[in-house]
């Protein structure tokens, strides 16, 4: 068995890759926009790494940057200056990719006998659930400037196979209070019908980065994963640029969003930064009903360094899966999301239901790669 448990995978060479994608009508023009403003804010060469679930699941920038956008005309009849929402998100993962091609959990799964190859590893995780609650408060400090905040509880949970003996199928899960984030945003043009603001903030590590459980690697409990920590480990900086714009029957708007990550955590390792853009329009001719879509494109680094301990001493394979290899997270993804908002009565009331789905992916990989996103946010302002 301790043979098993050290015959690991090596990590897969690096590749750049781009995706571009070119829109049609009012969605197309503002996602382009923001692909080009998203280009301008990356200043070093595209690489490859995984984003870590719990990063994906992390309470959306979009939330906390773009809730309670009003008017001016909207704003001086409002006067409203605190916002309170509540925010649920739940994702699954449950297919690899590498690069662009799908692979089965066997294709992932080295069996003896077979031939050890960079792609394949004797224990893989399978269907991967994340969940999310959050509480998100904002400010408007003045009318140009809005303070926010959110603070997130993650619940995850991994099932996994394996060719180690007594632990052919398992479950590993971890929860707890996730990063904490605070922002400034500014408004920085206005008129009658359309907004642009800037926005950053920090994200304070409170999330654990120390989670353990009972794995393959050794006896008793261990560290686990990457993707099963709760936290970065780092403080974060967040930015943002936003845009959106008020018409009759519809409102649009774009963005370009970031992470910066500084600095290594207590575990020698911090998480790539990451950037996104997206386009959406909302539809408004139905009053208190508005549904909508969005496109976004998302693209994350590398993780920077290791936790060593999540390795095994065999320097040829020094990794028992593909989520303990620091080198098969991140790439690019494109998804499209359906999302319907609604007023709840004229206390001022909102709830927005959103469901979204991978369109493209190119993952470093072996990679899990997420199946449907849904998200559910009720608040209100005062």
């Amino acid at each position: 068995m301790a043979t098993l448990k050290t015959n690991l995978n090596t990590s897969l060479a690096s590749s750049k890759r781009r995706a571009v994608f070119i829109g049609s009508g009012l969605l197309g023009s503002a996602l382009l926009s923001s692909a080009l403003l998203s280009s301008a804010l990356l200043s070093s060469t595209l690489a490859h790494a995984q984003t870590v679930p719990s990063d994906l699941l992390e309470i959306s920038l979009e939330d906390l940057f773009s809730a309670n956008i009003l008017t001016s005309q909207e704003e001086t009849i409002a006067k409203k200056r605190w916002h309170l929402s509540y925010h649920f998100a739940t994702s699954r993962f449950d297919e690899y990719y590498i690069n662009q091609n799908s692979v089965s959990y066997e294709d992932v799964l080295w069996r003896p006998g077979e031939p050890r190859t960079s792609d394949n590893y004797p224990v893989v995780p399978t269907e991967i659930s994340q969940d999310v609650h959050a509480v998100l408060v904002g400010y408007d400090f003045s009318p140009t400037i809005t303070l926010r905040a959110s603070l997130p509880f993650i619940r995850q949970s991994s099932d996994h196979i394996s060719i180690v003996p007594g632990y052919d199928e398992f479950n590993i899960t971890s929860d707890g209070i996730g990063d904490a984030v605070f922002l400034a945003d500014f408004v920085v043009a206005r008129d009658i019908n359309s907004v642009w603001r800037v926005g950053a903030g920090i994200s304070v590590p409170t999330g654990s980065i120390d989670e353990e459980g009972d794995t393959p690697r050794a006896a008793g409990n261990q560290q686990l994963p990457y993707t099963m920590q709760i936290g970065s480990g780092t403080w974060d900086i967040p930015l943002a640029l936003v845009y959106e714009k008020y018409d009759e029957g519809f409102r649009w708007g774009g963005a370009v969003r970031g992470t910066w990550r500084t600095g290594e955590n207590d575990r020698d390792y911090r998480l790539g930064h990451k950037v996104s853009s997206e386009a959406w329009v909302t539809f408004t001719q139905w009053g208190i009903v508005r549904p909508g879509l969005r496109l976004t494109y998302r693209w994350q680094g590398a993780i920077h360094g290791q936790d060593s301990s999540l390795s095994v001493p065999n320097p040829a394979f020094p990794y028992p899966a593909p989520v303990a290899d620091p080198d098969d997270f991140g790439g690019e993804q494109v998804d499209l999301a359906g999302y319907l908002e609604a007023d709840l009565g004229g206390q001022g009331w909102t709830a927005r239901l959103e469901y979204s789905r991978p369109v493209f992916l190119d993952l470093n990989g072996p990679q899990s790669a997420e199946d449907f996103h849904v998200s559910f946010r009720i608040g209100t302002s005062f």
